[in-house]
């Protein structure tokens, strides 16, 4: 059996809120009560606090040493103040001694933050989770103005079950450390793009970008309006595979990536993410979720409406 899924939500009973213009600290207080403390009626992920410093408006989460590889993701503010509408640095690691001391460091990601985008959600489990600052005021699936920049924290679904780098952020075109952030960097982009440097599943030092690849399986448009049902179309959900951006990769002992166990060429999947090869519910209202084979999943928000969540069990 895998791990239960978990949606946190900003209208959710007793759920932490954001200001008008959220401050690096009222942003940590919502990670922090859904991955931690739970909130209302809901447990927290199962997840703990690593290491804090209020003052700077900087933490460090550890997921699940249990259910997962007990990787750490820091936040930080970008400007090292708690002023509204500051975005967040964002930093994964399969360990940490201290704030800012980093084993296996992911690149830099940035958590945006802005006066329009004062809801959220977390889907998760107890070893991963997807981060989502949602754009206010827009009720359809379809985002056409604002930036809602949904990206992944923790354990990979790894091809190497003792995998001792897996923790990581997922997102796309993700290939370096960043300073700013917008649409096409959300995992409801779709398409195939780098997603960060991964090490070797032995703790080995060696690093090379990797990309997310669900190809042409996830149908780029805009605002597209049609449903399965109008469209006569039978559901296909590719998952979202994690591979090293070439095969002439190689890794810690020299041998190609797609000869080793090392340093190997296809990595796992980013949990739960799935591509479709069609795109549509643009301008129905927010959420659309379906069940097949006993399964639900939700459509991403976005440009493009093509990429969708398992909402009810990953790994």
């Amino acid at each position: 059996m895998g791990l239960p899924v978990t949606i946190y939500r900003w209208d959710d009973a007793g759920a932490p809120q954001l200001g008008a213009n959220p401050t690096p600290s009222e942003i940590i207080g919502v990670l922090k009560a859904c991955l931690v403390t739970g909130y209302g009626a809901k447990a927290g992920l199962g997840w703990s606090v690593a290491f804090e410093d209020a003052g700077t408006s900087k933490i460090a989460f550890r997921n699940s040493t249990v259910d997962g590889s007990g990787g750490f993701i820091q936040y930080w503010s970008s400007t090292g103040t708690n002023a509204a509408g500051t975005l967040m640095y964002v930093r994964a690691a399969s360990a940490m001694s201290a704030l800012d001391s980093f084993t296996h460091p992911s690149y830099r990601f940035v958590h945006y933050n802005s006066a329009s985008n004062s809801q959220w959600m977390v889907i998760g489990t107890s070893a991963g989770a997807y981060i989502i600052p949602r754009v206010e005021g827009v009720t359809t699936n379809y985002i056409s103005a604002g930036i809602e920049v949904a990206y992944f924290i923790g354990d990979i679904h790894s091809n190497y079950p003792n995998d001792v780098t897996r923790c990581t952020i997922c997102a796309f075109n993700f290939t370096a450390d960043m300073v700013g952030v917008n649409y096409s960097h959300s995992l409801a982009s779709g398409g195939t793009s780098g997603t960060g440097i991964m090490y070797g599943t032995d703790g080995n030092t060696k690093s090379f970008l990797h990309v997310i690849d669900v190809g042409s399986t996830s149908i780029q448009e805009q605002n597209v309006n049609l449903t399965l049902e109008t469209s006569g179309i039978n559901p296909v959900l590719y998952p979202a595979l994690i591979r090293a951006n070439a095969t002439s990769y190689t890794d810690i002992d020299n041998i190609k990536c797609v000869f080793s166990n090392k340093n190997p060429f296809y990595r796992g999947v980013v949990p739960g993410l799935f591509a479709m090869p069609f795109a549509g519910y643009g301008n129905s209202n927010w959420p659309i979720e379906y069940t097949w084979g006993g399964v639900k999943y939700q459509l991403m928000r976005g440009f493009y409406n093509t990429m969708w969540v398992d909402v009810t069990e990953w790994y």
